[in-house]
């Protein structure tokens, strides 16, 4: 991969999470005052819970029916929390978008620890199932020193202006998330081009991970719909949370630690999880409209 994918990974996920931090109205960090319990369930939730749950039922039990690409596809994504389009689909399902960027700003600000410590997990259990992990230079200070570059510190920075500057953030946040997001569908396609050749070879060995992408998508779903209390749009918002991982962040950590001959391979498997977490995630909410339309 040219080091331009990697710089526009980089740039792509810095700008999502400063353009969140900037949108935030009023106090940010109001549920860890007024609803402690329900943010360090969420958080604990989509940082530790879905990856841990995800590696013990689905990765280790169908580890020798996966190939090696799918796997570690499968084991980024479910390590990269606090996917800041999460507010998006939030908004057009009738969510509760100010909920989930609390929510989505302290699952940023988590994983920064929980990133390193679910990669030294996850190696771990590769290797404790008989592969060879070597080449993934994958070290829990560098890792934490990249998330807190691309993601903590934009968010902190976007949140610190917002309180600030209010009136020029309610005026260029709207700017910025369409520029973060045009960032986001260019990262995507740029990603789609380099490995095209890949994806189709890809889809058709990996029939087994695809299906398992779908029941990690189910699982991250399950895992915050149960946690939530029961008011009906808190369960809908929480569920998205944890549900939708961090795509550019994900994208970015394989563009800095992959192996180079699993790298192409792995672009294609990231790819294929999105788009599995959005058909599960439109399947989801679906069923919610009729649930409450009852």
């Amino acid at each position: 991969m040219p080091p331009f994918a990697s710089w526009l990974a980089s740039a792509t996920i810095t700008t999502l999470m400063f353009s969140l931090g900037l949108g935030l109205k009023d106090y940010p960090f109001v549920l860890l005052r007024d609803r402690p319990a329900l943010l360090w369930r969420v958080v604990l939730a989509t940082c530790l819970a879905v990856p841990l749950a995800g590696l013990a039922l689905v990765l280790l039990p169908l580890q020798e029916l996966l190939t090696r690409p799918a796997w570690a596809a499968m084991a980024l994504m479910l390590v990269c929390p606090s996917a800041p389009l999460i507010l998006f689909r939030v908004r057009s399902s009738g969510g509760t978008a100010e909920l989930a960027a609390r929510l989505q700003i302290a699952a940023a600000l988590a994983a920064i620890l929980s990133i390193p410590l679910m990669a030294i997990v996850f190696k771990a259990g590769a290797g404790a199932q008989g592969w060879e992990v070597d080449g993934w230079d994958i070290h829990p200070a560098g890792v934490a020193l990249q998330v807190l570059k691309v993601q903590v510190l934009p968010v902190l920075a976007g949140v610190l202006l917002g309180q600030w500057q209010p009136e020029w953030a309610q005026r260029w946040s709207g700017v910025l998330g369409k520029l973060a997001t045009l960032l986001l569908v260019l990262m995507l396609v740029v990603l789609l081009a380099l490995s095209a050749r890949q994806l189709v070879p890809f889809l058709l060995q990996n029939r087994v991970g695809l299906a398992a992408m779908a029941a990690l998508s189910v699982l991250s779903l399950a895992v915050g719909y149960g946690l939530a209390g029961r008011d009906p749009l808190e369960r809908r918002t929480v569920a998205l949370v944890t549900g939708m991982r961090n795509t550019g962040l994900a994208a970015d950590l394989a563009l800095s630690y992959a192996p180079r001959t699993i790298l192409p391979e792995l672009i294609p498997g990231i790819l294929s999880y999105v788009l599995i977490t959005v058909i599960v995630s439109t399947l989801f909410l679906g069923w919610q409209k009729r649930e409450l339309a009852r």
